[in-house]
């Protein structure tokens, strides 16, 4: 009787480890096509979309058409109310000139300033607010324990107007204490504005760089459409005052104390010990205001594919691409076949080709196609602050992001028709076990996989894309992409100029890498310092 039981369940359970086989598996890369992610470049990135701005009509007809696969699919929706839509309240405004104000009382003397002259807004909530304080200066408003670095160690900013550096300390330095030349995400504005805002801060004055990256444009410069509103995420994601001040009018405020802001940050930067201290007999006023406000809805489409091992499908790969792009302006349609219908196609191809060959993973994959990245990667924002599956049963995240272009920036010396089988990978420096993964499924595709990025940014591309939000809370993330070209952010951005041999064999690697890591019980490390060039872990994994 034992054996005969024994013999059902054998045959109950080999088809699920049949059908996660290696062949098995492989027979899944086979499925990706490129007529099909063909398809769904040309439908999101047709004319019809008009560009995709997020929350717009054409945006909302993206994520049904998102959804709609996913329900063929059979995936199950982790949405709203049992939907796929994970549903956010996005405002647009524009930006109140007038009534957007800075000033000072400094040794009981007060000053006004002037935007776009002394100061400017930096992304922040739409939302009228002022606040008046005592100006504490935070150093460059970091608290890094992986790095022994605090500013806030001998100060509270509760209450007060924080004056903090741009980036970290040593940035530029080779031999810096935290990742060299390559910024940690403790430098980026947007971790930095929310750090202070859960500290209390009532507003920022971010000071202007003094020592800006040496590195050349890009041609154009961060191109964005003129003449579009602000956009931002109801409720409190940045809602206090934030400004970058020149530095002119940060040692003004810094006089009562006798110190100026390049003495300061010199002594920081040789330190590496914070300087932080309240300024007293110095404090501001900020104000923001904001004119033709409007709300509409923003959707990320979430989907799961449910893992089958009892002790591990609890555990999550996410696999991530944003839908949104920047919509019409100036009599122009952005079309954002690159970006981002590149990678959506390619999340889609991943979805059909897990479910298609029956693969049967023991972690579970949630697919997750964000909405207004091009806002400040505000969708991302509201998942990991409202995420569908516990962040700490998170195992990694993959983000596709421009995955269908031949790399063609001034900031590398790399041609365009040199990149026609190149893909870069950014993130690993924080998780180099995904790097191995990756590395491993390559063998499969032979791409040439370009980790440039994890030693030097110029572009900044790690930093500005969904899995940004992630790094921050340490949960292992990568990203793929094909680097930066003449149409990004343009009106040549189309469906005709992708190269869809290459980004077949990236949807290929990509789904290699998801069904990899959804068939193994190998923990993924996040390694807050990341690896030194060398590659030895800098401190100990989370």
């Amino acid at each position: 009787m034992f054996l005969r039981k024994l013999l059902c369940i054998s045959l109950l359970t080999a088809p699920l480890f049949a059908q996660n086989s290696t062949e098995a598996i492989q027979r899944g890369a086979d499925l990706i096509r490129t007529d099909d992610l063909k398809g769904d470049i040309f439908f999101l990135a047709s004319k019809d979309m008009a560009g995709r701005d997020a929350g717009s009509l054409q945006d909302h007809i993206a994520t049904d058409y998102i959804a709609s696969e996913f329900l063929r699919l059979g995936l199950k929706p982790m949405g709203d109310d049992g939907t796929f839509f994970q549903k956010m309240e996005i405002l647009t405004g524009r930006p109140d000139a007038q009534q957007t104000t800075l000033s000072t009382t400094i040794n009981g003397e007060k000053h006004s300033y002037t935007l776009g002259h002394d100061f400017t807004m930096v992304r922040q909530s739409i939302r009228n607010a002022s606040a008046c304080g005592e100006v504490v200066f935070a150093g460059y408003g970091i608290s890094a324990p992986e790095f022994d670095y605090d500013d806030f160690s001998e100060i509270n900013v509760k209450g007060k107007v924080a004056l903090v550096f741009l980036r970290e300390p040593q940035a530029n330095d080779p031999q810096s204490r935290f990742m060299g030349t390559w910024d940690s995400y403790h430098a980026f504005n947007w971790h930095k504005i929310e750090e202070l805002r859960k500290r209390g801060a009532a507003a920022i004055l971010i000071v202007q760089d003094r020592t800006p990256r040496d590195v050349k444009p890009i041609p154009p410069t961060s191109p964005r459409p003129s003449g579009q509103p602000s956009y931002a995420l109801a409720g409190q994601m940045w809602d206090i005052p934030v400004f970058l001040i020149k530095r002119e009018v940060a040692d003004q405020l810094l006089a009562p104390s006798g110190k100026q802001a390049d003495k300061l940050q010199a002594a920081i930067d040789r330190s590496l010990h914070p300087q932080s201290f309240d300024i007293k007999q110095s404090s501001a006023c900020l104000a923001k205001s904001y004119s033709d406000i409007a709300s509409r809805e923003g959707r990320n489409v979430v989907a799961l594919l449910e893992g089958t091992d009892p002790k591990l499908q609890a555990q999550t790969i996410i696999l991530t691409a944003h839908h949104d792009h920047m919509g019409e302006a100036n009599g122009h349609i952005y079309y954002g076949a690159d970006d981002n219908a590149s990678g959506v196609a390619g999340l889609l191809s991943v979805a059909r080709a897990m479910t298609q060959a029956k693969l049967h993973p023991k972690r579970s994959v949630l697919f997750l196609a964000y909405t207004a990245e091009e806002r400040i990667f505000l969708g991302s924002y509201f998942y990991v602050t409202h995420p569908v599956v516990p962040l700490n049963q998170t195992v990694a995240t993959l983000n596709l992001d421009m995955i269908g272009r031949n790399e063609d920036d001034a900031n590398w010396p790399t041609p365009a028709d040199h990149n026609i089988n190149m893909v870069n990978v950014l993130g690993t420096r924080y998780n180099p076990a995904l790097r191995r993964v990756i590395d491993q499924q390559n063998r499969h595709e032979g791409l040439k996989l370009d980790y440039k990025m994890d030693k030097v940014d110029p572009d900044s591309l790690w930093s500005r894309s969904d899995h940004f939000w992630f790094a921050t809370m340490h949960i292992p993330q990568v990203e793929f992409q094909t680097g930066l070209h003449p149409d990004y952010h343009t009106e040549n951005d189309t469906w005709d100029r992708i190269n869809y041999p290459k980004l077949t064999k990236i949807a290929r690697l990509v789904y290699l890498s998801v069904a990899e890591l959804a068939n193994t019980s190998r923990e993924i490390s996040f390694l807050p310092a990341g690896v030194s060039s060398t590659g030895t872990p800098a401190t100990k994994p989370r």
